[in-house]
């Protein structure tokens, strides 16, 4: 990464993270609330959705869960691995516990599934620019965890949907090689779908 496109990462973070943490509490939870309705359409019964649990002042998808166990979707989270950032998503079911990994983000164990086993992904983001391209928080997790779709130009599983308030969407965001576009983003103004750029 350029100290150019660094400087830009980072000046752009900030500033969304300020715009987001200004949102006022029942803002937020109506938010909430409208984006697990806009949900609905990829709910089927046996689909295999991957979710997140909120950090800092991301938008939680508890209601969106809880609609997604409703219509009989089966629901796992993000399992950090020991080493490295490929990530495995653990399966929400009666047998698991709950515990805090090493960021002291809760969560769960049970069965994994790899990020090709889900049919949908919701993911958190930072930023969203118009074509559909995601600022994360800089880990690099989802990149990592997500990088053997730069090797297919049709098939595309799972659906990639990000999660945000309007306040993050921004015009364009900078971009890696590697960077990752979304299907689909969930707000509180409902659902935008992005035009598959080829690679």
């Amino acid at each position: 990464m350029t100290p150019t496109l660094a400087s830009d990462k980072a000046s752009l973070r900030r500033a969304i993270r300020a715009a987001r943490k200004a949102v006022p509490p029942a803002r937020r939870r109506q938010a909430e609330q409208a984006i697990s309705r806009h949900a609905r359409c990829f709910f089927r019964p046996g689909r295999r959705i991957g979710a997140y649990i909120a950090t800092g002042s991301e938008l939680a998808l508890d209601a969106l869960i809880g609609r997604a166990l409703g219509h009989g979707c089966r629901v796992a989270l993000p399992a950090l691995p020991q080493r490295g950032r490929k990530m495995l998503f653990s399966v929400l079911d009666s047998r698991g516990r709950w515990y805090l990994n090493r960021y002291r983000i809760p969560e769960f164990d049970g069965g994994n599934w790899r990020a090709r086993d889900l049919d949908v992904l919701f993911l958190p983001l930072l930023g969203v620019d118009e074509q559909g391209f995601r600022l994360g928080q800089g880990g690099g997790f989802y990149d990592s965890t997500l990088a053997y779709l730069n090797a297919f130009r049709r098939w595309r599983r799972p659906l990639l949907v990000g999660v945000a308030l309007d306040c993050q969407r921004v015009p364009v965001v900078p971009r890696e090689p590697w960077d990752m576009q979304l299907d689909y983003l969930l707000s509180e103004s409902g659902l935008t779908r992005f035009r598959r750029l080829a690679r």
